[in-house]
């Protein structure tokens, strides 16, 4: 059942011509079709279905964009089609997903029904190796980034999963960039990571050089928008708008192309003010799905225009 109720922000977001307003949730705790055991990362393809990383159950699940279930694949194992904590995801231009199989220290390839193409990686750090991977993200041309997390890179492949490059290292990512754990493409190509534990967002190029950074620490009511405490999943939507989670402020972040800030919003439970930990996050045709890790649920929200 899809409920419609107004999600307050913090009282600065009022100055904002925009508000969130939340169309629906799914997802309770549990194992069967539609339930999750700590949802991670969220991706949307061109049909507006819904591809959802169940953590825990080392799976993902597919729905239509209003929850409804339609499909799931995977297992815990390290077999094709299997996982070991999954938590990337992210969809080309032809349709299929790709999924960071995180312990199994790969990138698995499926097609939209969750068959299995190919997969690349194993533990090391060579290329086309990995020591964690996190977020994955592909651009208009189908190039697939992946947060290579503790060997402090990124490194690029093909939507064949062939390796191409890689920038970064402990110097440049572990200080500078500390504890990245989500990634997307820009509207000019650029790569947005949340960069996690300095509590701001950074801005690349495809090839590492630094274009900008925003954001600083801040917690709790108190906080203004462009303060983070802890940003993880951070999404794009057509026209250029970022979004991100601002996971120990209960809420999402929206700033404009330019890293402005416009709005600000927390993710409660559905009849109280219960703040949980949004975690991944995706937008598309003005739906903005975000997955609640510690609720175990997805939430859709509309932004609405005054």
């Amino acid at each position: 059942m899809l409920l419609f109720i107004v999600v307050l922000g913090y009282p600065y977001a009022a100055v904002s011509q925009e508000k969130a307003v939340m169309a629906g949730q799914w997802g309770t705790y549990g194992s069967g079709p539609g339930a999750f055991k700590f949802p991670a990362m969220i991706a949307v393809d061109r049909a507006s279905n819904v591809y959802v990383v169940d953590q825990h159950n080392h799976r993902v699940q597919k729905f239509d964009s209003t929850g409804t279930f339609l499909l799931m694949w995977g297992r815990y194992g390290s077999g094709p089609g299997e996982f070991k904590y999954p938590y990337g995801i992210a969809i080309d231009s032809g349709g299929n997903v790709f999924v960071s199989d995180m312990n199994n220290n790969r990138i698995q390839k499926f097609t939209a029904g969750g068959g299995f193409i190919g997969s690349v990686g194993a533990y090391g750090g060579g290329n086309g190796q990995f020591r964690y991977p996190y977020g994955i993200a592909i651009d208009k041309n189908d190039v697939l980034y992946v947060i290579d997390a503790f060997n402090y890179r990124v490194q690029q492949f093909t939507a064949d999963l062939q390796y191409i490059s890689q920038w970064g290292s402990a110097g440049r990512i572990g200080i500078k960039l500390y504890m990245p754990h989500e990634i997307a493409v820009t509207k000019e190509g650029h790569l947005v990571m949340s960069d996690r534990q300095n509590h701001r967002m950074a801005v690349f190029t495809p090839d590492g050089q630094l274009v900008k950074r925003f954001g600083e620490y801040g917690e709790g009511q108190p906080a203004a928008g462009g303060q983070f405490s802890e940003p993880h999943g951070v999404a794009v939507d057509e026209s250029g708008n970022m979004y991100v989670c601002d996971r120990y402020n209960f809420g999402v972040q929206l700033f404009d192309a330019s890293s402005r800030f416009k709005l600000q919003w927390l993710t409660t439970g559905l009849f109280d003010n219960t703040r949980h930990f949004p975690l991944g996050i995706a937008v598309k045709n003005g739906s903005v799905y975000v997955t609640d890790h510690y609720d175990h649920c997805i939430r859709r929200y509309k932004i609405l225009y005054k």
